[in-house]
């Protein structure tokens, strides 16, 4: 069994899902899949690779310089997966994220909400990656709306949230409002809505915000609660798998760019505009969002709105068309799809949904799609891979 090395700065955020698409590929290419964390590492990168002797590696977003890459991987088959600033440009074999989709995502998302003006936050330092979304976020922009568009271009730093904020404050001020914003990810969509919140702009009448790869954490600790596109990360890692054990089979393949692009966009309250803004219904709104899946009732609803049922049910229908049942229900179908779209066995869904049983929820699913769970599911196929040379 050959030892391939998944090679990464630190194991968190997404890749955590690229690691776990590599294993996933690990026993149909019979390889043994050893993770390196070089942050955690007193070793060099030369001393680990001669170490472990591996048929080939994945070089995961790491920082690595080029001689050191070259010192170390010297005749191993390397593949590198979303690769940091000009590494993609000199590297022959990559799995990267495809930019156009997830501006285009961003740019729909933004202009539904009916903005004055758009703008982009991009990364703090220059990558080629930040750069590409922000053009074609804004080629987007421009192609679809006659709105004024800015972006921000002073450098900032991860560790000075405080000097970023006074920026982006002073960046949105003069901006036409409401203002939608595109930040090019989750962390950068922090210091956007804090920046925001400290300024007195208010979401949705100031602005709307999107950001990338629906970190939890940064987006439901967030206020407003941030929107934000989920990357598909662990086909990302199958992707680049399967390209290693291409190159491994034969070290003279052709060069490959190979792009990965997202699979849902999970709309919280920096997009959420209500047709009538009323602040109590739009918090209903989140808690349903947030614990519908639950077991939460529209009593339970009706019981923290400070109006009779009657006229509760009537604003609530003035803000969203639907009722509070309604909503309810089309949280918990769109978690139920989520989760049929995985490998979960069906029996496990029910409790995850907030349902009352396996046959109510079995009943619930065919009522509102005309299929079974199983057909449901059978449906579903994996994303065609996308691929450029």
């Amino acid at each position: 069994m050959d030892t391939v090395l998944f090679i990464t700065d630190l194991h968190v955020g997404s890749h955590v899902p690229e690691f776990a698409g590599v294993y996933e590929r690990a026993a149909a290419h019979h390889w043994r899949v050893i993770e390196l964390e070089l942050s955690r590492s007193v070793r060099p990168l030369r001393e680990l690779v001669a170490q472990w002797k591996p048929a080939g590696c994945i070089l995961e977003g790491c920082t690595v310089k080029a001689a050191e890459a070259k010192r170390a991987f010297k005749g191993i088959p390397v593949v590198h997966l979303d690769p940091d600033a000009g590494t993609s440009a000199s590297s022959r074999y990559v799995v990267e994220s495809d930019p156009g989709t997830i501006a285009e995502w961003a740019a729909k998302e933004l202009l539904r909400t009916k903005p004055a003006s758009c703008a982009y936050f991009g990364w703090c330092t220059k990558t080629v990656w930040s750069a590409e979304r922000g053009h074609i976020f804004k080629k987007t922009v421009q192609r679809d709306s006659s709105l004024p568009f800015a972006e921000f271009k002073d450098g900032w730093e991860i560790g000075d949230t405080l000097g970023v904020q006074k920026k982006l404050a002073k960046f949105l001020a003069p901006l036409p409002k409401p203002v939608g914003i595109f930040a090019v990810n989750d962390y950068a969509a922090v210091q956007v809505a804090e920046a925001c919140r400290q300024s007195g702009l208010e979401c949705p009448g100031d602005f709307t915000l999107v950001g990338v790869d629906n970190e939890e954490m940064h987006c439901e600790c967030a206020d407003p609660t941030i929107t934000s596109i989920e990357l598909d990360f662990r086909e990302a890692g199958r992707l680049a798998a399967d390209l290693l054990a291409e190159l491994i089979a034969n070290p003279k393949l052709t060069p490959r760019h190979l792009k990965f692009g997202p699979v849902r966009l999970v709309r919280r309250q920096s997009t959420r505009a209500l047709m009538v803004c009323d602040p109590r219904i739009a918090r209903a709104v989140e808690r349903i969002r947030r614990d519908a899946t639950t077991g939460i009732s529209a009593t339970d609803i009706l019981a923290e709105l400070p109006f009779s049922r009657r006229v509760a049910e009537k604003r609530f229908r003035a803000a969203t068309g639907k009722t509070i049942l309604e909503e309810i229900q089309d949280v918990r179908l769109e978690k139920i799809c989520e989760l049929l779209a995985t490998d979960i066995p069906i029996g496990h869904i029910a409790s995850r949904c907030g349902m009352q049983s396996d046959s109510f929820l079995k009943r619930f699913f065919k009522a509102r799609t005309g299929l079974t769970l199983r057909e449901w599911r059978n449906r579903q196929t994996r994303p065609a891979r996308r691929r450029k040379r």
